[in-house]
């Protein structure tokens, strides 16, 4: 299993961009390219065996026999390449598990749900091997987000591009994946407990820094992107 250099969703071979955040699949990318040299190289192959049967006027089963062999060839070509590029991407990794999991036990700990989305992209750590991880990490990676936005938006220099209204939508996918995660219920009480602590913090962020109140993040929801952006601009307002 392959994961998003930029979000950690999990990929295969056969995504050419992230369904989670639109990042191009470097590793598919690659993939596709072997693939299509091992289809050249089957056509050009088939094409010289052809022509000699052909000359020949005999030999039509050792033709089909040869074009099976052929594909055969070709289709563990593909898994050939596709297994080295995994081989190579858990190799370059270079992560001990163990200590890998401490760390991010150790963010959990402490709440520091900052640093625990720093590690898991450090080690492009796959869905496979801390999928009990996936949701707190989703989760806080859209807070992660938030922040950089938020920051963004205090610090602007250009006045054409105010990232208020990126942070207003990286608030809205936050709220609406907790919306549906509360209504599963579906993840055990390890992951539960950590998404509620989490969304403890990031309340409590936005009421520090776009001074929402708790009825307003509790509509958000209700809101479109656009009416997010009024509300939090009115509020910051309200401060001065």
């Amino acid at each position: 299993m392959l994961n998003c250099k930029n979000c950690g969703a999990p990929l295969t071979l056969d995504d050419a961009v992230c369904p989670h955040c639109g990042t191009p699949n470097e590793e598919a990318a690659e993939h596709i390219k072997e693939l299509k040299k091992l289809k050249k190289d089957f056509k050009k192959t088939e094409k010289e065996v052809i022509t000699e049967v052909k000359k020949t006027k005999k030999g039509y089963n050792l033709l089909i026999m040869i074009v099976m062999l052929l594909i055969a060839n070709l289709v563990l070509g593909v898994m050939h390449s596709a297994s080295y590029e995994i081989a190579d991407r858990v190799a370059a990794s270079g992560y001990d598990k163990e200590a890998v999991t401490a760390m991010l036990d150790d963010c959990l700990r402490e709440e520091d749900y900052t640093r625990f989305v720093l590690v898991y992209d450090k080690y492009a750590l796959n869905y496979r091997d801390f999928g009990e991880y996936n949701p707190v990490y989703y989760q806080a990676y859209d807070y992660a987000n938030i922040q950089k936005q938020v920051s963004n938006h205090f610090h602007q220099s250009d006045p054409y591009d105010d990232p208020l209204v990126r942070a207003c939508s990286a608030i809205k996918e936050y709220e609406d994946e907790y919306a549906r995660i509360k209504r599963r219920n579906s993840y055990d009480t390890f992951t539960m407990e950590h998404l509620k602590k989490l969304d403890a913090q990031v309340n409590q962020y936005l009421k520090t820094y776009l001074k929402l109140t708790d009825e307003d993040i509790a509509s958000v929801n209700d809101m479109t992107n656009s009416e997010l952006v009024i509300l939090v601009t009115r509020r910051l307002n309200d401060e001065e």
